[in-house]
């Protein structure tokens, strides 16, 4: 899957302190914040979101899942700004 069907996928957030929280969250806890916000968008838990927070927590000891998750973290926000 084309990483603009995963990018699709995230949920739009209400609210602009929720999504800062979450940014924050996947700052200090890679993973966590996408976790949350597979369960807080508009439909039921997006499973797709929940599989990319597990792949975000699998790899952050390598750095690259902690970018990914920050960087995630930045379209989370992104998304909300629309």
């Amino acid at each position: 899957m084309p990483c603009e069907a995963w990018q699709g996928e995230i949920p739009a957030i209400k609210g602009e302190i929720i999504t800062i929280i979450i940014w924050v969250l996947n700052l200090f806890r890679p993973g966590a914040g996408t976790f949350v916000s597979s369960c807080l968008g508009d439909k039921h838990c997006i499973s797709s979101q929940v599989i990319v927070a597990i792949l975000q927590m699998l790899t952050a000891f390598c750095i690259v899942g902690w970018v990914w998750s920050i960087w995630w973290g930045a379209l989370i926000y992104k998304k909300h700004s629309k």
